[in-house]
């Protein structure tokens, strides 16, 4: 995530925030501001349960793609106002659904409690709630780059519509 983020907005500003490091981009467009969290360290029981995000995430403990839009889930017991805590994503009424379809998918984002995206097999996937569907996207770190293009286009609250 950070390094789709540098490529798109540049370096980003370090600060604290909520206790903790943050690293910032886009801040000079704040409905497009995107924040995460960082720290995360990949040892383990946290680093065993979610070694599959590692790549993903990077050293960001969760976060926003998009400031309120697209969300990355926290990944330790820490509460961030806006973001899924991700064993609470992943108990969602809507994700349990999608697992149902495919229980292999690991889910790990939102896009304002609409879609909820997860990764399988290096393929970023969605499921939306409006439709039931669920869909790959591709590969994950395109697939990124496009579902933000997507949102920055359209703008709140929901691409497409």
């Amino acid at each position: 995530m950070e390094r789709i983020l540098t490529r798109r907005y540049g370096q980003p500003v370090t600060y604290f925030r909520d206790e903790m490091v943050v690293r910032s981009w886009n801040n000079d467009h704040p409905d497009d501001e995107a924040v995460l969290y960082t720290g995360m360290k990949w040892e383990g029981r946290l680093g065993t349960r979610f070694a599959s995000l590692k790549r993903i995430y990077g050293e960001a403990l969760g976060g926003f793609l998009i400031k309120n839009i697209l969300r990355v889930a926290v990944l330790v017991p820490k509460k961030i106002y806006g973001v899924w805590r991700i064993d609470e994503l992943q108990l969602l009424p809507a994700v349990r659904k999608a697992l149902a379809i495919d229980p292999a998918i690991d889910f790990f984002m939102d896009a304002a409690n609409v879609e909820y995206y997860g990764h399988k097999a290096g393929d970023l996937y969605v499921f939306d709630t409006e439709t039931d569907e669920l869909d790959s996207l591709g590969p994950i770190e395109p697939a990124l780059e496009t579902l933000m293009d997507q949102w920055e286009e359209a703008g709140q609250p929901y691409p497409g519509k």
